[in-house]
């Protein structure tokens, strides 16, 4: 499985870097037309992301960096040169603060869909999912758990939304594409082993849950905010008060993790 940066910064000692965000009409052949500009001019791209539009023909946005260390191309006139290209509406030159520093300082909020996001580097979550259960104990870990269940729920209210206006109304298609969310946002590799509605039940596998790789050493299974998330998800989409239960763990050594999930009724447990 290959790895995939989402970076909208960047690090690069000794060189000249600067961003654009470039409007463009979305449409075939507007990402051949920028960087077929840029390598005409010998340039290096450093980065580069692109956003669409849901129709065809309506604004999108483009955001690169460029490496000007080797170039005499100045900025101000590569900015100029992207502007004439008939697709594209509006440039911004993003200029460094720093010899070797550049951010998308241009784009704000940043959002997943329609909806506004944040992005949470191993760093942050180290200080969500490790430091904040060290201070609390088991209070933090069940304050971790319920807080999962209302993302986790709040993901399948979306996601319900989002499905009902393609097509996909299952229950299994719903799961399914829960899984590959959670996959693409970052939280591990997801494996649905089995799903049955009556009575409600799902076992699911993941690999490389971000969580449990944090706490690896554990004595006994690590995971209560992505368990809160597959509770919560599986109690909106069965429209029962589900529980999860993690039932092995990377953290204590096992070479991937798996929550049992089932109605709450008398079971121990958040």
């Amino acid at each position: 499985m290959n790895s995939f940066n989402v970076e909208r910064f960047m690090f690069y000692e000794g060189r000249r870097l600067y961003g654009f965000r470039v409007e463009a009409l979305s449409r075939p052949g507007v990402i051949a037309a920028v960087s077929t500009l840029i390598a005409e001019r010998g340039l290096d791209i450093t980065y580069f992301s692109s956003a669409g539009s849901y129709k065809l023909g309506e604004p999108g946005e483009i955001i690169f960096f460029i490496d000007f260390t080797d170039s005499d191309v100045k900025p101000e006139t590569l900015a100029m040169e992207l502007k004439a290209l008939d697709v594209v509406t509006r440039v911004e030159l993003i200029r460094p603060r720093y010899e070797g520093f550049i951010a998308d300082t241009a784009s704000f909020p940043i959002r997943m869909g329609r909806r506004r996001a944040i992005i949470l580097s191993e760093s942050a979550l180290r200080g969500l999912l490790i430091e904040f259960r060290r201070r609390l104990g088991s209070g933090g870990e069940a304050m971790l758990y319920h807080i999962g269940r209302e993302v986790g729920a709040e993901r399948a209210r979306n996601i319900c939304e989002m499905t009902e206006r393609i097509g996909a109304t299952g229950l299994r298609d719903k799961f399914d594409i829960g899984v590959s969310l959670l996959q693409c946002m970052g939280y591990g590799i997801p494996e649905i082993l089995e799903l049955r509605m009556d009575p409600p039940y799902l076992r699911e596998r993941l690999h490389r849950c971000i969580e449990c790789e944090l706490g690896r050493g554990s004595n006994r299974p690590f995971s209560h905010f992505v368990r809160g998330i597959i509770a919560g998800y599986a109690s909106e989409l069965f429209k029962i008060n589900m529980i999860a239960e993690e039932t092995r763990c990377i953290a204590i050594g096992d070479p991937y993790c798996e929550f049992e999930v089932k109605p709450r009724g008398k079971q121990r447990g958040w």
